[in-house]
């Protein structure tokens, strides 16, 4: 009984505190004692999640932005932020997309703005749409990364008198 309660105990305490500190977002940089309770061998997941963010500001919503390398030219693909996984020394291994739209970035040239008409066309015309439900890029295959940070407001409701 003694042996099978210390290994419940060493299940159950620490998963305990680590939903404890980040229920109250103990681990923050800016947290009174951050450097102590921040997890170091984790940069990955404070930026995909957005975990630095104050309470009020955490963002509502991650887009990612990834440049990858398809038969020697690079694409551009952008969508929401679904899910991110570890590799076992930590690193960022894979991440998983939503909605996700894509265009070869050699759409950037200008001749393809002069092709369209105006720059606006050509910008609603230079995304393709992926079918399907979720992209897995692995980060082993992506050059370039940006992570964008939404937060979406409210827009106050109107009544009609």
């Amino acid at each position: 009984m003694y042996v099978a309660s210390l290994l419940f105990s060493c299940q159950l305490i620490p998963a305990g505190i680590r939903k404890a500190i980040s229920a109250w977002r103990l681990d923050r940089h800016d947290a009174p004692f951050g450097t102590l309770f921040r997890f170091h061998h984790a940069p990955w997941y404070y930026l995909l999640t957005g975990a630095d963010f104050k309470a009020g500001e955490k963002p509502d919503m991650v887009r990612v932005s990834a440049i990858v390398e398809v038969g020697k030219e690079p694409i551009l693909y952008v969508g929401g932020l679904d899910d991110f996984f570890f590799a076992a020394d930590g690193q960022l291994d894979r991440i998983v997309l939503q909605q996700v739209v894509r265009r070869p970035l050699s759409s950037d040239k200008p001749a393809a703005v002069s092709h369209c008409g105006n720059a606006e066309e050509a910008e609603s015309g230079r995304f393709y749409p992926i079918d399907g439900d979720y992209l897995v890029i692995r980060y082993s295959d992506v050059k370039t990364l940006n992570v964008q940070f939404i937060k979406l407001t409210s827009s106050p409701m109107t009544t009609e008198a």
